[in-house]
């Protein structure tokens, strides 16, 4: 509307005058008026046309809509400058012709273009129509267009200085859409290979459509021209309903209509039918065919869009973000139609959208065949974990069946023996069959140890298994009684080696429990005994110790060889062990807890870390049935509305004012009392409740900023801590945007923390999610800022407002001289960084008054508040209201 109103404007202010005037401080004029003139007969020549008077003036961005005819540019110059050379330059390639007529010395020259003139041919070489304008100083010209075209009267007339037009800094439109090319090849070849990994047909359409579309950016940018291809009028048209038939193709076969509603697949499958005749009506340029293939197509994508609304309810996956790019492209490719059909007016939005629209379309497309790809994956795992469940099975059944041909060979051989016995009598007669006896004996006993020997060995490292394990246990233990000695129980487990087995496969395992087998049969003693129980777990028995600095040696030399580079076929491998060790008699006088205390000792050195050795302890045991008893009282927590929240203020040390509240999540145990966080957020963490937990601070610390400012109350901005779990979480950003529209709550009102740690954690991820976040409009903040290791070139990559200096600094301050230089350098990077600064821990006035010294006015910490509750900070901030009035 404000453009045909500046159009309006011109033509009563120009009048039928509009001249372009060319200074020295321009070197591009793309906002300006030009002559209009259609000739529908096709009969008039440029003598005829420089006698007529144009009557209309358009803006030399314009569409026209569709016409056959030919129709006539004129446009003024009046050089001001004192450059001579110029060039007008067209930014559509998709006029047959378009020729530009210049009078010089009495007669018209002509430089030829369009999609009739080859490149070669054309005064200036390029994609786009651009012609050599001669204008001397103060001297004014005429210049008459000359245009055919069915593709809608489209195009914007550009003027620029030579020396702007070549510069080679300057990127022109055919390289913008080789650009955009480049990014939708990278798209097409990840879907290739998904389809050569899958080969599902749904890939293949979907290919196909962006093949189709990729065809679709050669026409529409003329970069096919360059390389000495004819020009097709009729061609941008015709290969954009390829476009529509392969994304129907696509759009059926992913809604599963042929399953869910059988009446649309008949439908889409026409419509197919349907476009392609539209496609040869279009080629033979039949008059009205384009624009009523674009009605067609609006109906075929409004029948789109109710459908997968449909199936988004029935619960398809996926189905959501291909509702959102279908909303996205559906007004895109609008605008597109009905700039082509000359009913709006030609602007770089109306152009260019659908382009946009299209290429976020595809990009939501690929999320949803990559999480198709991720399924198809995940049930060839799942398929891979039954394979190997039945092999067990059948590995179970062997042994079953082995120990009963050990059995029956026990059997044999006592009916043998009795043979024996009555063939003495009869020796002299019988000599010949005693000696067939005795080979079949030894036979049986060749055959009885090697049965003997795989039932108590593992098959893959020829280590003693459980069975053999167990009895050596035993018997240790009966010997150390009787001497009065004491032994160690070693529990090995290997750090992280399900990710061996799950990215190089069970062969590389394999091959790497070997090796460690091997490795720790070198470490040991003769008289120690080293299995292996199941998995990558490992015993060895050290007996006689008389001196736990010996075991403690082993222990180093096992986690030293094994934390030593592995040669595993092509690849060099890292490994470690994590130790528990527990002592006969000093722990246990029984085979099932010393092991049981070892294996508990090794899940504390887990804990710790891995790669490190661990002596069992009483408080080991008590501490994991504590651990045990918090998790199952943490699950019934949020059920009994046992959390709460309590909010510690932030003031301004300017007006001693209360500026912002962090909310802190405390557990009202039913037994133990309140607990704070560090009682129970790292089991949070490792059941994966932190989640929940963290949207119940955010929902009920929303809805009571809300309830305080609606009583008229200023609490100021509000600082939710974020935990790792909830920033690698897909659904977060819309948790925060689905909290605040359910409260009311604005995004100006809220700060979140994340901790310094978190930022070293999936950088790239990490930053990308809080861009997308801070695009809201919400603040974020660093906390326990100067005890992590950031770096400052992610810092400053970071979008963050604000850095909070952590209280271990600030504890120790005036006295501390390392303390107050640490504080002294956090204040001068945020001051540089341009960020707000805020400490906490205050407990002092002497430490308030350094801050204050140093400029640093927002603080928080018990001297001013501890943390209070809803009710108690209600009073507090009515309060503050009365002394703001009373003052």
């Amino acid at each position: 509307m404000i453009r045909q109103l500046l159009v309006i404007f011109l033509f009563f202010t120009v009048g039928l005058h509009a001249t372009v005037t060319l200074t020295n401080e321009k070197q591009k004029y793309d906002e300006f008026t030009i002559h209009y003139l259609y000739d529908e007969n096709n009969q008039l020549e440029i003598n005829d046309v420089e006698k007529i008077d144009f009557t209309t003036v358009i803006p030399s961005q314009f569409t026209q809509g569709y016409h056959s005819g030919t129709s006539w540019f004129k446009i003024d110059l009046n050089n001001h400058s004192h450059i001579e050379n110029f060039v007008l330059y067209f930014t559509e390639p998709l006029w047959s012709k378009l020729d530009l007529y210049t009078l010089n010395n009495g007669s018209w020259g002509t430089q030829e273009n369009g999609l009739n003139v080859s490149i070669k041919e054309r005064s200036i070489q390029d994609n786009n129509p651009a012609y050599k304008l001669h204008i001397l100083p103060g001297q004014n010209r005429t210049y008459y267009i000359k245009g055919q075209t069915i593709a809608g009267h489209l195009g914007e007339f550009q003027i620029f200085t030579e020396e702007e037009f070549f510069k080679p800094t300057r990127i022109s439109i055919t390289e913008k859409y080789t650009i955009y090319l480049g990014l939708l090849f990278l798209i097409l070849l990840l879907n290739i290979y998904y389809f050569i990994r899958i080969k599902d047909r749904i890939f293949a359409y979907y290919i196909a459509y962006i093949l189709s579309f990729i065809v679709f950016i050669c026409m529409k940018s003329g970069f096919y021209l360059s390389y000495g291809f004819a020009g097709w009028n009729e061609g941008l048209h015709v290969v954009g309903t390829f476009v529509v038939i392969f994304l129907v193709l696509f759009s059926n076969r992913f809604l599963e209509m042929k399953k869910r509603i059988p009446l649309i697949d008949k439908f889409f499958k026409l419509s197919v039918a349907i476009i392609v005749v539209f496609a040869l009506l279009i080629s033979q340029d039949i008059p009205n065919s384009s624009l009523l293939f674009n009605i067609y197509s609006s109906l075929v994508f409004t029948v789109l869009l109710v459908v997968s609304f449909k199936v988004w309810y029935q619960g398809l996956i996926g189905a959501r973000y291909y509702l959102m790019a279908l909303i996205i492209y559906m007004p895109a490719m609008g605008l597109m139609t009905l700039t082509f059909n000359g009913l709006i007016d030609n602007t770089d939005i109306s152009r260019y959208a659908f382009l946009v629209g299209s290429f976020v379309e595809i990009l939501f497309f690929s999320l949803i065949l990559t999480n198709k790809y991720n399924e198809v994956n995940l049930q060839k795992i799942h398929m891979q974990q039954k394979l190997l469940k039945t092999k067990k099975k059948k590995e179970k059944s062997l042994k079953n069946k082995i120990t009963q041909n050990t059995n029956d060979l026990i059997v044999i051989n006592e009916r043998l023996v009795k043979k024996t016995e009555e063939l003495e009598i009869i020796k002299e007669q019988l000599t010949e069959d005693i000696s067939e006896r005795i080979e079949a004996e030894s036979e049986v006993k060749k055959q009885k140890s090697i049965l003997h020997y795989q039932a108590h060995h593992d098959s893959l490292t020829e280590l003693p298994n459980r069975v053999l394990f167990s009895a050596r246990l035993k018997q240790e233990i009966k010997k150390a009684k009787r001497l009065e000695s004491g032994f160690a129980l070693f529990f090995i487990d290997l750090d992280k080696f399900k990710e061996i087995n799950d990215s190089l496969g069970h062969d590389t395992g394999d091959e790497v429990l070997k090796i460690v087998a091997r490795q720790l049969q070198i470490s040991i003693r003769k008289e120690d005994t080293l299995a292996r129980l199941a998995g990558d777990e490992f015993t060895i028995i050290m007996e006689d110790v008389a001196d736990q600095k010996d075991i403690s040696i082993l222990a180093h030399d096992i986690l030293n060889i094994l934390s030593e580079p592995m040669q595993v076929g092509e690849h060099i491998l890292y490994i470690s062990s994590s130790i528990g060790i527990s002592l006969y008699p000093k722990d246990a006088n029984d085979a099932e807890n010393l092991l049981k205390y070892a294996d508990t000792a090794m899940y504390r050195a887990k804990e710790n870390g891995r790669n490190n050795f661990q002596f069992y302890s009483p408080e080991m045991t008590r501490s994991v049935m504590e651990q045990m008893k918090m998790k199952s009282s943490l699950r019934q927590a949020l059920d009994n509305n046992e959390f709460q929240v309590l909010y510690q203020p932030q003031i301004d040390l300017t007006n001693n004012k209360i500026i912002g509240l962090e909310a802190l999540i405390r557990w009202q145990h039913p037994t133990k009392g309140l607990l704070t966080p560090k009682k129970f957020l790292s089991l949070a963490e490792e059941t994966g409740m932190i989640v929940e937990i963290d949207q119940w601070v955010m929902h009920t610390a929303m809805k009571q900023v809300v309830k305080w400012r609606n009583e008229g109350l200023d609490p100021g901005l509000l600082a939710l801590n974020i935990s790792m779990k909830q920033l690698e979480d897909i659904n977060l950003i819309y948790d925060i945007q689905n909290s605040m529209k359910v409260h009311n709550f604005k995004p100006e009102w809220l700060d979140l923390e994340i901790t310094e740690g978190h930022m070293m954690k999936n950088a790239v991820e990490i930053i990308n999610k809080l861009k997308q976040i801070s695009d809201l409009g919400i603040g974020i903040s660093i906390d326990d800022f100067g005890t992590g290791y950031s770096s400052l070139s992610l810092l400053k990559r970071l979008p963050i407002n604000k850095l909070k200096i952590d209280k271990s600094f600030i504890q120790d301050i005036p006295e501390d001289e390392e303390d107050i230089a640490i504080i002294n350098s956090i204040i001068a990077l945020a001051r540089s960084l341009n960020l707000d600064i805020i400490a906490e821990g205050i407990e002092t006035l002497e430490q308030a008054n350094f801050l204050i010294s140093k400029k640093c006015m927002c603080v928080q910490g018990h001297y001013y508040y501890h943390p209070l509750s809803d009710t108690e900070l209600t009073t507090v901030l009515s309060n503050q209201n009365k002394s703001t009035f009373n003052s």
